[in-house]
């Protein structure tokens, strides 16, 4: 999954999941999340996800401010184009994970299982957009 999603797209694993967390957690909430919240969620350290964090914003992918509300905190909002990346990521780790899935033997997988497996079930399942080659595996 890591080679698929960064061979398309320059991001690894645990920076496209901090971003479906954090887009996650903007449809429950204000909008906003605060960088605490998105360690919890993605299961890193705050250290860990304070660099994620950096590497997210270098990107253009999301954007950061100081709390109005409580000034230790920082709060982060997702760009548009961190939006783009998560239309045009969704399906292409969903492949992935198919294709996992399938190298493991488990060709008649339960679909719930796929689902778990690909992190939600609220993403559509569509195919990613190819380049006329034929896909391979991550």
């Amino acid at each position: 999954m890591e080679r698929h999603l960064h061979r398309h797209l320059g991001l690894g694993v645990s920076e496209f999941y901090a971003l479906r967390t954090l887009r996650e957690s903007a449809r429950a909430g204000t909008g906003l999340v605060y960088l605490n919240d998105l360690a919890n969620g993605i299961g890193l350290s705050q250290s860990a996800t304070s660099r994620l964090v950096t590497r997210l914003q270098d990107r253009g992918l999301i954007t950061t401010h100081t709390s109005p509300r409580d000034r230790r905190s920082v709060e982060i909002e997702l760009t548009a184009v961190a939006h783009d990346v998560l239309r045009l990521g969704t399906p292409l780790l969903q492949q992935a994970v198919e294709e996992a899935v399938r190298q493991l033997g488990a060709e008649d997988a339960d679909e719930l299982l796929l689902r778990y497996l690909k992190g939600s079930t609220d993403d559509a399942v569509t195919s990613p957009p190819t380049d006329g080659q034929a896909p391979t595996h991550g």
